[in-house]
């Protein structure tokens, strides 16, 4: 990469406030909330920027600012805006409006050195952090409720959002001695606290919204519904963060919703998707190439609970008429294998996984709901029989497991100059796909040719007003192609969506 001078100006404030930021480091990731640390001169800036006014400064002056921040900070109360702006080889903005005031962080004085004032601002969605939990004792059964509430749900987003009406409208508590317990349960979902101010439900292409459900949402819904309600401490963030691991989820950005704007996107985790944004080895400074696969997989299985599990699930608690002497050998595990994969051919082994729990809850919900055949509620839309229903849909589930781990550890960074996009004027936004391209060897070296593939992960812009910026992109499913191949073969096309959601 040529030497590559960029200049920044950083205009900040945080809680009415002038800042002067002398460094800034900007952190996007999947799954995580976005987040800029700011390094600031401890006193209030002359009102332009890179002009703070730090002559004589004395203890109490440093003491005053931190001191007026942390409380906001600890609150959540306050907001700050940060407007950015490069300028030289490479000309960019970046503004963040109403971000909130979330740390702010004060170094220990002394006669030889300077002190360091870090202010932390992030993402409104942070307001999710503060509250979830529900604290009081329900008079009674709370699934009975939920599971009439969640009817209709087509979207996690929708389960999350009955479920929070439910215990806000529909369920009696026994009074808490203390009445702030109650106004945490009715802030559920409401107003700041509201999952749907601040993420829109994406599906990616596929055909439902609900984990695993495409002919039974209802079903997979009700199964969902106590996963989305925190009651042991939690926030409505940590809510989503663990259901994000168990339902195949990821909080991401693209180009209609991410960190400049108030709302981010949760969908099904695609990492398979086809690229979209573009890094350039004019400005590289260092990367990695695709390296070796430390976890090589031809296909996943997904062991049921025994060699009984068909009949057991065919039953539910009732009996469905069948003759068990009659019925054929269950099979005691269901696998997906990519087509033209074998032990001989194959470079890589089975992984086995279990069955998702949401998968047997859906099921043995409708065994106690339903009358003649059990569970024909939950799959009243298919024309087998339940225990092939079931099965079908384990291997989907099997399918969705392989697409999201093979090629997962497979991990690559860009160090590159400092930049908010790339050159076709995309963000550079963790959750999509990017492909960097190198200069080709052939036509004199005038064209260029993709090296690699990667799915982003995070993002880091390191800002400084003395120099040393960059933007770091760290990836994983780093490959050569767009498909991931096995032996000449692609057993996952680019635009994959995720199988657990179509």
């Amino acid at each position: 990469m040529d030497n590559k001078v960029v200049t920044v100006e950083v205009d900040a404030t945080a809680a009415g406030k002038t800042l002067g930021v002398q460094a800034a480091t900007l952190s996007l990731a999947v799954n995580e909330i976005p987040t800029i640390e700011l390094s600031c001169v401890p006193t209030q800036a002359s009102g332009k920027p890179l002009e703070p006014t730090v002559c004589s400064p004395t203890i109490s002056e440093f003491a005053d600012l931190y001191q007026t921040l942390a409380p906001y900070a600890e609150g959540l109360s306050e907001t700050g805006d940060v407007n950015i702006k490069l300028s030289g080889d490479y000309n960019d903005t970046l503004s963040l409006k109403n971000w909130v005031l979330s740390g702010v962080g004060l170094s220990s004085i002394s006669s030889t050195g300077a002190p360091h004032l870090s202010v932390v601002l992030q993402h409104p969605i942070c307001k999710l952090t503060k509250v979830g939990s529900i604290y009081e004792t329900p008079m009674s059964n709370i699934d009975e409720a939920l599971n009439t509430c969640i009817s209709g749900a087509s979207s996690f987003i929708d389960v999350v959002d009955f479920a929070y009406s439910c215990v806000r409208d529909h369920v009696q508590f026994w009074p808490p001695e203390d009445p702030i317990a109650t106004e945490y349960r009715m802030s559920l979902g409401v107003g700041d606290y509201d999952p749907r101010k601040y993420l829109f439900f994406d599906n990616e292409g596929g055909s439902t919204g609900i984990f695993l459900g495409a002919n039974a949402e209802d079903a997979f819904s009700r199964a969902m519904a106590p996963m989305v309600l925190p009651t042991s401490g939690g926030s409505t963030w940590d809510m989503i963060m663990q259901s994000c691991g168990a339902l195949m989820l990821s909080v991401t950005q693209d180009h209609s919703y991410n960190f400049t704007g108030d709302m981010l996107k949760i969908g099904p985790l695609t990492p398979w998707k086809k690229a979209t944004i573009t890094l350039s080895e004019d400005k590289c400074a260092a990367t990695d190439v695709p390296g070796m696969n430390p976890f090589k997989i031809t296909g996943v299985m997904a062991r049921k609970p025994g060699p009984g599990a068909d009949l057991s699930v065919n039953q539910g608690l009732y009996d469905n008429g069948r003759d068990a002497d009659e019925a054929p050998e269950p099979p005691s595990e269901v696998m997906y294998v990519p087509e033209g994969v074998s032990v001989d051919s194959s470079d890589g082994r089975i992984m086995v996984t279990s069955a998702p729990s949401i998968l047997d809850s859906a099921f043995w919900i409708d065994a106690v709901m339903g009358d003649d055949i059990t569970a024909g509620i939950a799959f009243k839309g298919l024309e087998s029989n339940t225990k092939d229903d079931y099965n079908e849909i384990l291997r989907k589930y099997c399918k969705a497991v392989f697409e999201v781990t093979a090629g997962s550890m497979i991990q690559g960074r860009a160090q590159m100059a400092l930049g908010f996009k790339d050159d076709d004027g995309n963000l550079i936004l963790p959750g999509n796909t990017c492909k960097f391209m190198t200069k080709s060897t052939g036509n004199g070296g005038k064209g260029s040719r993709p090296l690699y593939y990667g799915y982003i992960r995070r993002v880091v812009h390191h800002l400084s007003t003395s120099g040393g910026c960059g933007t770091t992109v760290m990836m994983s499913y780093v490959r050569p192609t767009e498909n991931f191949m096995i032996n000449g073969n692609a057993a996952i096309k680019a635009g994959s969506p995720n199988a657990a959601y179509t």
